[in-house]
C-alpha cells in the first residue's frame, strides 16, 4: 500500500480482502482474514465514508469478525484496513505455549528410589509452595496431609518401602522473591500471634512484659464482646459519631 510522506516504521497495515463480503441490507457479519485485538484497529470506509468504531461496527467471533450494525444495501462499496502495532491488545486464549518462555512451560521435578531406610529426603529445588506440589508413590497420587515440607525436604509419615518411587513435581508459577520497602507493611498484612515479645524492639519491652502505648483519642467505633477486658490510659476524647459499645468490661486508667 502507498503511503504519503513517511512509510510506517513499525507494526502491521493490511487491506482487508473484502472480494468474500455479500451486502444484501440482511447480512451484518464478515471475515477479516485474521484476528483481531480490539475494533480501533480496524478502518473502514462505506462508499467512501469512514465509518465510527463501536457505533457503526464492531468485532465477533474472538476478533475473526467484523460485525455492522446497521446492514449495508445492495450495491455498496467497502473497504477495510487493519491496523496492527506492537502495542495491540492480545486477545483471551490466544497465546500458545510455544509463545511462552521455557521457565514458564516445564516444572521442577524431583525423582528417587527409596531403599526402605528413611522417610523423608531432600528435594532437588526449593518448592514455591506445599500446596503447589503433585506428589506421588509408585504412580499413587498424595494427598497433602500425607507429607509434610520444610524448607526443601519432604518427609511422610513412615519409612518408604524398599523400592518405592518418589516423583514430586512443583506446579507452581516461578517469580521473583521480593523484599518489601520498610514500613510497607501493614497489621492487616500479620498473621494472628505472628509476633512474639522477642521480636519486639527492646524500647517497648520492660521484665519481658510488652508496653502497650494508645492515642489520646478513639477515632473509630469498637465492640468489647463479653467475656473481654478492655482499658485505656487517659486522659481520652472520643470522636464524634463513634460508638464504645461494651458488653464486657472497659476501663480507663
Amino acid at each position: 500500500m502507498a503511503y504519503i510522506g513517511r512509510n510506517p516504521d513499525f507494526g502491521e497495515f493490511r487491506k482487508v480482502d473484502v472480494s468474500s463480503w455479500t451486502f444484501n441490507a440482511s447480512n451484518v457479519s464478515f471475515p477479516l482474514g485474521k484476528q483481531v485485538g480490539d475494533v480501533n484497529q480496524v478502518i473502514v470506509s462505506l462508499n467512501g465514508v469512514i465509518q465510527q468504531p463501536t457505533t457503526d461496527y464492531l468485532l465477533q467471533a474472538g476478533g475473526n469478525n467484523l460485525v455492522f450494525t446497521t446492514a449495508p444495501d445492495s450495491g455498496d462499496s467497502c473497504f477495510a484496513v487493519v491496523i496492527g502495532s506492537t502495542g495491540q491488545s492480545i486477545l483471551t486464549g490466544s497465546v500458545t505455549a510455544d509463545k511462552l518462555a521455557a521457565n514458564l512451560k516445564t516444572f521442577d521435578e524431583f525423582t528417587r528410589t527409596f531403599r526402605g531406610e528413611s522417610d523423608s529426603c531432600t528435594l532437588s529445588f526449593t518448592p514455591s509452595a506445599k500446596g503447589a506440589l503433585l506428589v506421588s508413590i509408585d504412580g499413587v497420587i498424595q494427598a497433602q496431609n500425607n507429607f509434610t515440607l520444610v524448607d526443601n525436604t519432604i518427609s511422610f509419615d513412615e519409612i518408604l518401602d524398599s523400592n518405592s518411587i518418589l516423583r514430586v513435581v512443583d506446579l507452581g508459577v516461578k517469580s521473583a522473591v521480593y523484599v518489601p520497602v520498610d514500613g510497607s507493611v501493614t497489621s492487616g498484612k500479620l498473621a494472628d500471634q505472628s509476633v512474639a515479645v522477642n521480636n519486639l524492639d527492646s524500647s517497648l519491652v520492660i521484665n519481658n512484659i510488652p508496653i502497650r502505648v494508645n492515642t489520646q483519642n478513639i477515632i473509630s467505633s469498637i465492640t468489647i464482646d463479653s467475656g473481654k477486658n478492655a482499658s485505656v490510659v487517659g486522659p481520652i476524647t472520643v470522636d464524634s459519631g463513634v460508638n464504645i459499645k461494651v458488653n464486657g468490661n472497659f476501663t480507663v486508667l
